[in-house]
């Protein structure tokens, strides 16, 4: 999981009010980098299975089956003209015949080394359909790319008149009455929800802020915080010690 070293984040020293020392900015959100590079690899990992199912469908179990036919095929044939000829002698068709087919036996075992080639059962091939194919390909790899995709092409931004933007749409700042901070950061409970504070408004509705996977997102969710409650948070989303005459720097 990506580090909570969250004051490495933002490169510009801060202050205990609104915005940034040098002027107020607004601040945008990004993929996280861990979220990013996470869901890109599990999209190689399932597009590496189903290219590996496809393989198998369309050449290796095919040539499997054929070449099990043609094996036991021209083992059977071997057999029944050895046979034949321990009572009389062989024609020339079948002399052929007893050609072909230790010409086939030679071939298959050259290919396969002392391994006899089974028939693959029957599931095989619509397992690597369905399970590699489909399962990790179609279904897999989009859904790893489309949540980068959509976070991506989805940002938050908190302007320095206090408006944020969400995928839904701009709130005022007046709008914004309250920001629960109840898990950030929480010792307790569950770790995913840890990077979550909701802002609450007006009208009693609660948009979720997630730092998890929208890089930048503690500052625009410490810039709220720290405009609703100064005495409590810094612009960073560190909670201000209230023992002490001012925020703990190394918080």
């Amino acid at each position: 999981m990506h580090t909570r070293a969250r004051a490495a984040r933002c490169p510009r020293s801060i202050t205990f009010g609104w915005g940034y020392t040098d002027g107020p900015m607004a601040i945008q959100t990004t993929i996280q980098p861990f979220t990013l590079w996470r869901n890109l690899g599990f999209a190689a990992l399932c597009a590496i299975f189903a290219m590996w199912g496809w393989y198998d469908y369309e050449y290796k179990i095919p040539r499997l089956e054929r070449d099990s036919s043609a094996y036991m095929a021209a083992k059977d044939t071997r057999a029944a003209l050895e046979k034949a000829a321990e009572t009389a002698p062989l024609n020339e068709a079948q002399l052929k015949q007893m050609d072909e087919a230790k010409a086939v036996l030679a071939d298959i075992k050259e290919r396969y080394g002392s391994a006899v080639p089974n028939k693959p059962a029957a599931y095989d091939r619509p397992m690597q359909l369905w399970l590699y194919v489909v399962g990790c390909g179609v279904l897999g790899v989009p859904s790893f790319l489309w949540p980068v995709i959509r976070t991506s092409r989805r940002p938050y931004r908190l302007d320095d008149d206090g408006t944020l933007h969400t995928p839904d749409g701009a709130i005022e700042a007046a709008q914004i009455v309250d920001i629960d901070m109840s898990r950030w950061c929480s010792p307790s409970g569950d770790r995913r929800s840890t990077w979550t504070a909701k802002a609450v408004l007006q009208d009693g509705r609660r948009v979720l802020l997630d730092d998890h996977d929208h890089r930048n997102m503690h500052l625009i969710i410490g810039a709220i915080a720290n405009r609703l409650h100064p005495d409590q948070w810094t612009v960073e989303a560190k909670r201000i010690d209230s023992n002490a005459s001012k925020p703990d720097a190394s918080a």
